[in-house]
């Protein structure tokens, strides 16, 4: 099945939401999970996105304004317009953000500061390069690992890529696979 424009626009944007996730997960964090909420044996860093995210949703106003006021207003601002689309987006999407959250959260804290790094350089790409990584990103994350391995081992990758892109691809397709 084909996936028309407004397809990838919606995987374009769940992806890039994905760092602001990781921002809201850590803001409710801070501000305590609730303790009928988390489970036993679970340390609330390895809680599900679902309670991080709900429990966001759940704060009041103020509380959610007393927790972006600790971080830089443009950031603060980039939080909101991002937690506005992921409430927009429709359910499968969400869900399949919450599983690659729930990837990224399994991830050793080294791991994990891999992918936001290679996501802060997705970032920093020239506008043009970005849809161009992000669906070679999302059709290698489809193959099975020794299909990928190959692909990106090959000439025509080279040629594609700049030895940054190359990195960011192969770190965001090995660290969040399907």
């Amino acid at each position: 099945m084909s996936c028309d424009s407004g397809c990838a626009r919606r995987r374009r944007l769940a992806w890039a939401t994905l760092p602001a996730i990781l921002q809201v997960v850590l803001l409710a964090s801070a501000a305590g999970p609730a303790k009928s909420q988390q489970e036993p044996d679970r340390p609330a860093a390895q809680q599900p996105l679902e309670n991080s995210i709900d429990r966001w949703n759940r704060m009041s106003p103020e509380q959610r304004e007393r927790e972006l006021s600790k971080l830089p207003p443009a950031r603060a601002r980039l939080i909101r317009q991002r937690i506005w689309r992921y409430n927009h987006m429709r359910p499968e999407e969400q869900q399949a953000l919450r599983r690659r959250y729930q990837t990224f959260s399994e991830l050793p804290p080294d791991r994990q500061q891999v992918v936001r790094e290679r996501l802060r350089e997705f970032r920093q790409l020239p506008v043009p390069r970005q849809p161009v990584v992000h669906r070679e990103v999302e059709r290698l994350r489809l193959l099975p690992e020794p299909q990928r391995e190959a692909a990106m081992n090959g000439d025509e990758f080279r040629g594609r890529f700049s030895p940054q892109e190359r990195q960011i691809i192969r770190d965001l397709t090995t660290y969040l696979p399907n």
